[in-house]
Parts: structure tokens; C-alpha cells; sequence
């Protein structure tokens, strides 16, 4: 992993923008502004820092100082955020799994499917919102198809955490390489 403790081996943020577009169930729209590290066919990169989001405090009281390196694969089942402490540290890897992951150029926008996985830097994992899933299925908002993606990230979350967590490592990596390289 090449973010150091204290972030001092990163080159200096891009200035461009990335805006990260996740569509729940319901249509509802949440919006996040990132720097716009890497954008490729295969990997989208994006860093938020709450410092630089004016809603951050609002919506995460407790944010200061924290960054969330953003990854999405368009065309995989889901995405993944590489959170650090204000000290640089990583504090948690975290999985959405997503649909219909789409690129525009500015946006990167995703349908979520509700559950989500924590991953600790030992590779412990934690499920989250299985219930909010057994809720879609029985009120019939779930496709079959998107079932399928929920349960095969779930075993994906489970039982291969130790990739899952080298690959993020890698895209960040990749971002972090892509700026430095001035591309």
C-alpha cells in the first residue's frame, strides 16, 4: 500500500473533479465531489476528502481529517473504498455491491443492491444490511438477476478478501502512479 502514514509520499492532488453518483433502490441520488486520480476503461480512481466536501460535516460529524480512495470496475458486481485515518492510516476497506456501474467522462454512477462488506486490514470480514436485502426480496424489488449478484459478492466478501483487498491496494496504486506520471 503506498499512501504512508502521514500521506507524504502522495503527489500533489489532481485538480481535476470526479463526481461519484450512487442510485439506491428507490432512485434516490446521493452525490459526492472527488479528485479525479485515475479514469480508465477498466478502473475508475477517485479520492474524497472531507475537508474539501462542504456537506461532509452535516452528513459525517466525525469526518475531519478522514479520505476514502473510491474504485470502481465497470462490469464487476462491485466497488470498493479504501478509508484513512487523518493521520494517513488505513482505518477499513469497504464494499458496496453495485449494478450497472457506468462511466460518462465526469461521473461515475452505480446502482446500489444493498449489501455491503467491511474488511479490516487483517481481513476480517463483516456483512452488512442482509436484512435491508431480505426486505427487497420479499417486497419483489430485487431481479433475479440482481439476487444473484448480491449472493455471489457475499461468497466473493467471505471467502476472497485477501484479493479483494489486493486489488483495491492495486488500483490505488495505479492512481497514485498515474499522477505522479503526470497522466
Amino acid at each position: 500500500m503506498s499512501e504512508s502514514a502521514d500521506g507524504s509520499d502522495l503527489p500533489p492532488a489532481p485538480t481535476e473533479q470526479l463526481i461519484e453518483r450512487k442510485v439506491a433502490l428507490d432512485g434516490h441520488i446521493l452525490e459526492f465531489p472527488l479528485e479525479r486520480w485515475l479514469t480508465t476503461p477498466e478502473v475508475i480512481v477517485g479520492r474524497w476528502v472531507a475537508d474539501k466536501d462542504p456537506r461532509a460535516m452535516d452528513r459525517y460529524p466525525r469526518a475531519t481529517g478522514f479520505t476514502s480512495w473510491g474504485i470502481w470496475w465497470p462490469g464487476k458486481p462491485y466497488s470498493a473504498y479504501r478509508l484513512h485515518k487523518p493521520n494517513g492510516d488505513l482505518r477499513i476497506y469497504r464494499l458496496d455491491t453495485v449494478d450497472h456501474v457506468f462511466f460518462d467522462g465526469q461521473t461515475v454512477e452505480f446502482h446500489d443492491l444493498l449489501l455491503d462488506a467491511l474488511i479490516r486490514p487483517d481481513g476480517e470480514v463483516t456483512i452488512e444490511d442482509e436484512d435491508e436485502v431480505e426486505a427487497a426480496t420479499a417486497a419483489h424489488q430485487l431481479r433475479l438477476e440482481q439476487r444473484w449478484r448480491i449472493d455471489w459478492t457475499r461468497s466473493l466478501y467471505q471467502n476472497r478478501s485477501d484479493l479483494l483487498m489486493q486489488r483495491i491496494d492495486h488500483a490505488v496504486d495505479q492512481a497514485i502512479q498515474a499522477v505522479r506520471n503526470g497522466c
